[in-house]
């Protein structure tokens, strides 16, 4: 079975928002930048199969412990905005989370390419472990829960040739020497006497053993081949916009605006 998640244009603009000031700019309490983002999504869901949902909304959880290599909600946030959706009624339903992957150059990685071999665009075991007996919606009589990712990088220079599809749920784009990947992944929720071969083999998709839960869980998230569509990555309506560039260390950054930085041509005046 093929799961679709549809991301709006607006839900897209949001999580690029939140991500990228959660990497750029140095937060209250912070001795650093480059830290991770969590959020909620929200929209609509189909109600019978094949699984679709539509994601229209982000709300970025501010109450989370923000880290380089992690990021923690707090559980009461969510139980709000629950409550705070079903007044809004109809295409506000609860579809899963979002947060981000920061990589920084010289620290991290060495360059983005590094991302690319080591496919650190992918969902970590910390990632996968965080599903578990967490599902967010039932279709039909089996449960799902959704997540998606952005991994962000500021390269030494821009360079958007390898921009595109790298897979039908992995998206690779640029803004200015800034590099985000974006992935979604939906999960069913399988009783563990239910699994099959297959499942166990896609449970271990992102470096967790089945062999090691299968006796402690009741049940399991298993990764289902999951579709991204985005129209406004898929028809590259961005990148002929002008974008300043990203400088950035562990603790420092500084940003040239569009204005001082950009020197194609086209965005010459």
């Amino acid at each position: 079975m093929w799961a679709v998640i549809k991301v709006s244009k607006s839900a897209l603009f949001e999580m690029i928002m939140a991500a990228f000031e959660a990497y750029a700019v140095k937060h209250d309490g912070k001795d650093m930048v480059a830290i991770e983002v969590h959020a909620q999504v929200w929209g609509k869901i189909n109600k019978t199969h094949p699984f679709k949902c539509s994601i229209e909304h982000v709300s970025v959880d501010t109450s989370a412990i923000q880290e380089r290599g992690s990021v923690e909600p707090n559980p009461l946030t969510l139980e709000i905005k629950k409550d705070i959706a079903s007044v809004f009624g109809m295409g506000y339903e609860h579809i899963g989370t979002f947060h981000s992957h920061p990589y920084l150059k010289h620290c991290e990685v060495a360059n983005t390419n590094e991302i690319r071999k080591n496919k650190f665009y992918n969902f970590s075991k910390g990632d996968h472990e965080c599903e578990f007996d967490e599902p967010t919606m039932k279709v039909g009589n089996k449960n799902y829960s959704v997540a998606l990712v952005m991994t962000i990088h500021a390269a030494e220079k821009s360079d958007d040739r390898k921009d595109g599809p790298i897979d039908i749920n992995l998206f690779e784009f640029s803004l200015g020497n800034v590099k985000l990947w974006l992935k979604a992944q939906v999960y069913q929720h399988i009783d563990t006497d239910n699994l099959t071969h297959e499942d166990k083999l896609a449970f271990n998709m992102y470096g967790l053993d089945v062999d090691d839960h299968i006796e402690i869980e009741s049940t399991l998230p298993i990764p289902v081949e999951t579709q991204l569509d985005c129209e406004f990555l898929e028809c590259y309506d961005f990148i002929l916009e002008g974008f300043g560039r990203l400088d950035i260390s562990s603790k420092f950054s500084k940003y040239r605006n569009k204005k001082i930085s950009e020197k194609r041509l086209l965005h010459s005046e």
